[in-house]
């Protein structure tokens, strides 16, 4: 496989995924710079919604093709492994996002220990739930989605969005 179809390939599996997550951390971002709008607080992370959407989509088409993410999704009935790999993909971005912060606490003390209770004091707690709650439903919709269209055969339920009549 030459590099131009191995490119081409990578866009049409990471491509589409990449998109949507993008735009569903972009509306997180609005509602950010809205909220925080009314504090007269500038807040500006086009980067931040751009890589994680480019990782969250990564993570997604590598897990969907790993034991974990398909032999438990073809057993079940579509809305269970739905929910089955939200929870999962869930959990691992509760340990990214809390582990980003712990990691930023951790430069500044140099101990494990207090950067940990540095994150859950200072109320971090609250950003880190509300991050990781937004990402889980991002996934969720996701997943849905994906095992919708598969039980209707691939493609069906993008055509039926939108097709014509």
């Amino acid at each position: 496989m030459n590099l131009l179809a191995k490119v081409k390939h990578e866009l049409e599996e990471v491509g589409l995924v990449t998109v949507y997550f993008l735009f569903c951390f972009g509306i997180v971002l609005t509602l950010k710079k809205l909220f925080l709008a009314e504090y007269q607080i500038e807040f500006y992370a086009v980067s931040v919604v751009v890589v994680g959407a480019l990782v969250a989509a990564k993570v997604v088409v590598i897990l969907g093709h790993t034991r974990l993410g398909a032999s438990f999704a073809a057993a079940q009935r579509p809305g269970l492994a739905a929910i089955y790999k939200t929870l999962i993909y869930g959990a691992v971005a509760f340990v990214l996002i809390g582990g980003e912060k712990v990691f930023h606490a951790y430069r500044g003390s140099r101990a494990l220990g207090p950067a940990l209770v540095e994150v859950w004091e200072h109320r971090d707690r609250n950003v880190i739930f509300a991050k990781v709650i937004c990402v889980i439903l991002a996934f969720a919709a996701y997943h849905l989605f994906e095992v919708t269209d598969r039980r209707l055969g691939s493609g069906t339920l993008w055509r039926l969005i939108w097709g014509k009549r």
